[in-house]
Order: structure tokens, then C-alpha cells, then sequence
């Protein structure tokens, strides 16, 4: 594995695997996406991103959606185009009103955000095709629109381990708040033994940064992920049947 696998070179690894990198278990159903399908997701939202949004290279996005298969679509389809991830003004899910610093916010909760901020409403439906109630003024709906984009992105902004992909991703484990969270630090988040090859699970519980530090440790090796709702529960059978070898595992360093 390289020591700080960037978000693109592990997309365009994941471009050329037709075997499953991200399984989700969520209380709807599994989802079980392929490298190739994984990158087409994200792939058409960078491009609905540019084409729609008008984001790019320090464009501020909230992301305010919890651990899921989205979320971790819109988190590399951000860093694709050369955004950068603003911290949450409260926990996903939750209405922190209408103000945001942010240029774009991403959500999957009922609310409304004060201009000059986009609204993007995510529905986390298995099935969903369109937000299941009422848009506010101006809102775009992500479910509606992003299978009419292109399924690869040209255009994708370089990256180094000295990137920030987070502004203030918040309180690592020492208890400190790093300013931001470049490609380095989110790598140096993840740590597992043996190496994350093969299968690994994770819960969806984890914050976002895990999840995508963990995301990028497995794919980087040609692995599974394997994501769990905190409802569902984590049986034997699960673990059997994805046939996970590795339970995802973090160092306290988030520097």
C-alpha cells in the first residue's frame, strides 16, 4: 500500500475492478457496488458538481449526510473536482438552521439554507429516485438529477499528501482540533492489522473522516469495504457470508 494513497489514485484503481469495493448494509436492504460502479457514481456527481453547481478548485461543501454509501460518493466526487470539505455545524440529520459558510450544502435532512449557499437534498433510499417531500426554493435534487451526467470526469484536480481534503474535521482522540486534514493525515487515521487486504467491515457508526480514511486504506490494496448501519445488526452470518477477515481499526494520530 502507499504510504499516502490519494483520492484520485485510488479512484482510478477502483476505474478498472468488476469485482465488489463497497458493500453497504443499510435498514432498507444491501448494496453492493463495484469499483467500476462505485466510480461511475462518483464520476457523474463531480460532473453534476461542475455542470450544475458551478464548484471547483476551494469550493466550501458541507457535507452534512451520515456515514453511507452516498456520502462516501460525494466526499471523493468534492475532492475530484478540487473542493474542499467544511466542518458540520451539527450532527447529520439535524437541522442546525438556515446559516451556513459553506458554498454548497449537502444534506439528506429537511431543511432550509440561506442563500448565497446551494442547497444539495440527498435521499439515502435504496430505491429513492427523487427527494420524498417538498424542495425548498432552489434546492437541486441530487436523486433526480445525477444519472443524466456523464459516467467518467475528465478533469479531475491533482492531489498530494499536503491537500486538505477537511476544513476543521473536528476533535481527534487526543482531544486536539486540527485546523484542517490533508491527504497525509486522513491515510495516517486508518491503521490495521494485517494490512487492510481482503475483506474489511466497518460500522457506520465511525465519523465520516474514519470512513473514508478506512475507504481508502482497503481500496488502495485491492479490498472490500464492507459498511454497517447502526441498526443492522453485525451477525455471524453477515460476517460469513461477506466473508470479512478484518474489522476496521484506528490509531489515535489524526494530525
Amino acid at each position: 500500500m502507499d504510504q499516502h494513497p490519494t483520492p484520485s489514485a485510488v479512484l482510478s484503481r477502483l476505474r478498472q475492478a468488476t469485482s465488489p469495493r463497497l458493500v453497504w448494509y443499510g435498514p432498507d436492504g444491501r448494496i453492493e457496488l463495484s469499483g467500476r460502479v462505485f466510480d461511475n457514481w462518483v464520476a457523474k456527481t463531480a460532473n453534476l458538481l461542475v455542470e450544475e453547481l458551478d464548484a471547483g478548485t476551494g469550493t466550501r461543501v458541507e457535507l452534512d449526510l451520515p456515514v453511507h454509501w452516498k456520502s462516501l460518493v460525494w466526499a471523493l466526487a468534492c475532492w475530484q473536482v478540487g473542493a474542499v470539505l467544511a466542518p458540520v455545524p451539527a450532527a447529520p440529520g439535524t437541522d442546525p438552521g438556515p446559516a451556513s459558510g459553506a458554498d454548497l450544502v449537502v444534506t439528506s435532512a429537511e431543511r432550509e439554507v440561506a442563500p448565497p449557499a446551494v442547497q444539495v437534498a440527498v435521499a439515502l433510499g435504496a430505491l429513492a429516485l427523487r427527494w420524498p417531500a417538498p424542495l425548498p426554493a432552489g434546492a437541486v435534487d441530487y436523486a433526480a438529477e445525477v444519472r443524466s451526467y456523464g459516467d467518467y470526469f475528465a478533469d479531475a484536480v491533482a492531489q498530494e499528501a499536503s491537500t486538505v481534503l477537511f476544513e476543521g474535521a473536528g476533535p481527534n482522540e487526543s482531544g486536539t482540533t486540527p485546523d484542517a486534514l490533508t491527504v497525509a493525515g486522513l491515510n495516517r487515521l486508518f491503521a490495521a492489522s494485517p494490512e487492510p487486504s481482503g475483506v474489511v467491515l466497518l460500522g457506520a457508526e465511525t465519523s465520516l473522516p474514519r470512513a473514508l480514511a478506512a475507504a481508502l486504506a482497503v481500496w488502495s490494496v485491492d479490498g472490500t469495504l464492507v459498511v454497517v448501519h447502526p441498526e443492522v445488526a453485525v451477525t455471524q452470518s453477515l460476517l460469513d457470508g461477506e466473508r470479512v477477515g478484518t474489522r476496521a481499526a484506528f490509531t489515535a494520530d489524526a494530525g
